[in-house]
């Protein structure tokens, strides 16, 4: 938390500085309707993404990468009302620029939630770890689709990968920004649908499904 109040400290210097820079009036930034509107529609998109027992952290996580998303669909609506109405080329430059804000709103929402740049969804970042070496009782990673054939969760089906890759419970929670409790109850739920009691398991478990 204290990362991502220092986060969101040293992204509004930065906007400040580019806005004196630039001899620009800052309040044209600030749209309170257009930002809570964004807020809104934010969870709207990351609502589908929630789960059980999911945790404060894993949930800030999918917030925070459906900012994006949510910002490109407010600007492309807002620009194309503007657009489509018939107030001619008058103040058009102006009011299509001020519809762009909701983006900056996106992006900072994202870098504040976010603790490093990864892909869109949860997954990404377990396939980005293709890299790390198979651990000596997996020679080889289980897919996603043995994950879900076994019943496991998106999130559950996840950590299985990252376990065959080797990972402690504590990396994993550090991987996907969540806690190492929640990690402990979805290894549980793991062993307990694949019928294993050993980490060192799973990946011969999950080979046989």
């Amino acid at each position: 938390m204290k990362k991502q109040w220092q986060t969101g400290v040293c992204l509004i210097l930065y906007i400040l500085i580019l806005v004196f820079m630039a001899d620009f009036n800052v309040m044209l930034l600030l749209d309170l309707k257009s930002f809570f509107i964004l807020l809104a529609g934010v969870f709207l998109l990351a609502l589908p993404f929630y789960e059980r027992g999911m945790g404060k952290d894993e949930f800030l996580y999918i917030y925070g990468s459906k900012a994006i998303e949510t910002g490109l669909i407010q600007v492309f609506l807002l620009c194309f009302i503007r657009l489509s109405e018939d107030k001619g080329y008058e103040g058009l430059l102006k009011d299509v620029a001020l519809c762009f804000r909701p983006m900056l709103y996106a992006f900072c929402i994202r870098l504040v939630l976010i603790k490093e740049e990864t892909h869109v969804y949860p997954f990404g970042r377990a396939e980005e770890k293709e890299r790390k070496e198979p651990s000596e009782h997996c020679s080889k990673f289980p897919s996603h689709e043995a994950c879900r054939e076994a019943g496991l969760t998106r999130r559950e089906s996840e950590i299985a990968v990252l376990i065959c890759r080797g990972y402690s419970n504590r990396e994993i929670a550090d991987d996907l920004m969540i806690s190492e409790t929640t990690v402990k109850k979805h290894v549980s739920n793991i062993f307990e649908k694949t019928e294993i009691s050993r980490r060192e398991e799973l990946s011969a478990a999950l080979k046989k499904i």
